[in-house]
């Protein structure tokens, strides 16, 4: 039976994807189902047909899967923010772990891929650091919008709170949007290129509780500025800027920066500087996942790296979640103080400024102009002498560095989603790098990359993820791979992370 548009159908689910779709099937036929979940029984609506697959709508749940809960947020069934507040937590880290290990064996071509359990959060709420509002034309009263895109849509979905954000982003929406409201600002119009509030950025910092506020405007300036600098210092905001962008084009940030007040930049930490923690305390930090010979830091903390974050800085969005991946990812580069490390992708500092306390010498390259001089700043902060920092693309810079005298034992890459460009990873087996840590925020692309690097001699030592984004399909990898390891090498690297 051909499986039509607007039919309607039976249909159990099987598996979830990395957007939050759980697949199921009829007649063989794939459907990818919005918010199906593992061991749901469905009445679904199909809603399109591709030649090898469709999508489909629940119309009514038959049989909920174990997994179902009661989501704690009103909106989640048509918010694009999070796919799973209605998924148990432990049951989406068990998701996540498959879903990684699927893209490695499907895209990469590895046969049983040593993929540890997600280390996850013992608190997965409130966790996001940085907040992206929206705001468009509307009908209602106030005749704008703010909020969440609807999923695969340019249609908002109003939020007066969010679960996943911080608690300091609701009050500074609530703001916001009132001083709109008081002076009659009106909201960009992408059609018509009118209109002047785009968007709302929020960053906070966990460590500080800094609160940084960027206002991207198709215009100069905002209507009674004063007063909304008055308003924002009230509730708690530190710094506060006006990106313009008068350009066609749903870009979040502009290419110009005024400061309203503040230092126009925050600060965050990760780790904790010099303080031995004990194994019960380790088990509260990482209570998912601890294993004492998993971690390679002798029973110590990591040391305390500060970030100064300015406001087109790239920058982890889950600060506690983003301590415990760089721990993974240099207990996985096994580091010494004799050696240099690349960093491939550095960002406002990133991994870099904590393998530089462990090395002999740490070059960051990194494209964004911004986040360079950030990641120096970074780096004068903590006293950090041994490291450089490069402009360009990775896969110009590199290459180069590469092929003249500089030599480097183990490469850092932390690409954005779409992955590494071949010529970075050619130059990576040319130059036969001894150890590559790759962090990825994307399973297929890292499953992509990781086949060509396996092709070039790199045998794949560990694979851990860890949950950066609770209640989405999101998940961060770290993955150890080392060149040329001889089978006797690589049975002491199972267990290691």
């Amino acid at each position: 039976m051909k499986i039509k548009k607007n039919s309607q159908h039976t249909i159990e689910i099987e598996s979830v994807t990395a957007k939050g779709f759980g697949i199921g099937h009829v007649n063989d036929f794939a459907i990818f189902v919005d918010g199906g979940l593992p061991g749901d029984k469905l009445l679904i609506h199909v809603v399109k047909v591709k030649t090898r697959y469709g999508y489909g709508k629940i119309l009514n749940i038959l049989t909920p899967s174990p997994s179902r809960i009661k989501s704690p947020c009103p909106v989640s069934n048509h918010c694009g923010g999070c796919q799973w507040q209605h998924c148990d937590y432990q049951a989406q880290l068990g998701f996540k772990k498959q879903i990684v290990t699927d893209a490695l064996q499907r895209i990469g071509g590895i046969e049983n891929p040593p993929v540890n359990d997600v280390i996850g959060m013992e608190n997965p709420s409130r966790y996001r650091n940085k907040a992206v509002f929206p705001v468009v034309p509307s009908d209602n009263k106030d005749g704008f919008a703010i909020g969440m895109y609807a999923p695969r849509s340019h249609r908002i979905i109003e939020v007066e709170d969010c679960g996943i954000q911080h608690e300091a982003h609701v009050r500074v929406l609530q703001t916001v949007k009132e001083h709109m409201r008081r002076h009659k600002i009106s909201a960009y119009d992408e059609i018509t290129h009118k209109g002047l509030m785009r968007h709302i950025t929020i960053r906070t910092s966990l460590a500080t509780k800094e609160i940084m506020v960027v206002l991207t405007i198709n215009g100069k300036n905002i209507p009674a500025e004063g007063e909304l600098n008055e308003n924002l210092t009230t509730i708690g905001v530190t710094t506060a800027i006006i990106s313009r962008h008068e350009s066609k084009g749903n870009a979040v940030l502009g290419d110009s920066f005024r400061v309203l007040f503040g230092k126009g930049f925050i600060r965050e930490h990760l780790g904790t500087e010099g303080k031995a923690f004990t194994r019960s305390e380790a088990r509260k930090r990482r209570p998912d996942s601890f294993r004492p010979e998993r971690w390679g830091f002798g029973g110590r903390a990591p040391i305390q790296i500060k970030y100064q974050l300015s406001a087109p800085s790239f920058f982890q969005v889950n600060p506690l979640q983003a301590a415990v991946l760089y721990d993974v990812a240099l207990s996985q580069a096994q580091l010494n103080c004799t050696q240099t490390v690349i960093d491939a992708h550095v960002g406002v500092g990133g991994v870099a400024l904590y393998a530089a306390k462990h090395v002999k010498h740490v070059i960051g390259v990194d494209i964004v102009p911004e986040a360079i001089e950030d990641a120096k700043k970074n780096a004068a902060l903590n006293g950090i002498e041994n490291a450089e920092f490069i402009v360009g693309a990775a896969e110009d810079v590199i290459p180069k560095l590469l092929s003249g005298e500089m030599q480097s034992q183990v490469v850092f890459l932390d690409p954005p989603r779409k992955g590494c460009e071949p010529a970075l990873l050619d130059a990576l087996i040319t130059a036969k790098i001894e150890r590559i840590v790759y962090i990825s925020c994307d399973p297929a692309t890292l499953a992509r990359d990781i086949k060509r690097l396996v092709g070039g001699g790199y045998n794949l030592a560990a694979v851990q993820p860890v949950d950066m984004f609770p209640m989405t399909g999101k998940v961060e990898t770290s993955v150890n791979l080392i060149y040329n390891a001889t089978s006797t090498a690589l049975a002491a690297y199972p267990s290691q992370l």
